[in-house]
């Protein structure tokens, strides 16, 4: 995956409008796949709104995209998160299978032409200071 353009998809967002990758060309993205029932989910879920509310401006652009079977509980899950980026929800499987979806949550960075520059499974405390090397690194770029 790393070093390929990533996958385009639009999916819908929890309150309602349709995203599409493509959309942010440009700009560096944070893409992350989780799911309600992968609990270092719930402990990145914070981490990375805290990303998007510091590095928005300078051009990062967080999205979110759920993976579970029950869209009303993932629903439910994702606005009890409160998070500060936009949360989609993906119920089929080709996504998972267009981005090779294995452990949960991953997360991938894109750069501003649309290739995939970084990947990352799982979730331990300290990743995102990993993650910020990388979109410091994408911003400047």
């Amino acid at each position: 995956m790393v070093g390929q353009d990533a996958p385009d998809f639009t999916l819908k967002a929890l309150h309602g409008a349709n995203l599409r990758l493509s959309e942010f060309r440009g700009q560096v993205v944070l893409v992350n796949f989780w799911a309600r029932w992968a609990n270092d989910s719930r402990r990145e879920m914070p981490a990375l709104s805290r990303l998007n509310t510091t590095y928005a401006r300078a051009g990062l652009v967080v999205l979110g995209v759920s993976i579970d079977d029950d869209l009303r509980r993932a629903e439910e899950f994702a606005d009890s998160m409160k998070v500060s980026y936009p949360v989609m929800f993906d119920t089929g499987s080709q996504l998972g299978r267009e981005y090779q979806l294995g452990k949960l949550p991953m997360t991938i960075l894109v750069d501003r032409s649309g290739v995939v520059r970084y990947s990352h499974l799982g979730y331990r405390r300290g990743d995102d200071r990993l993650y910020l090397d990388h979109i410091r690194e994408l911003l400047r770029e």
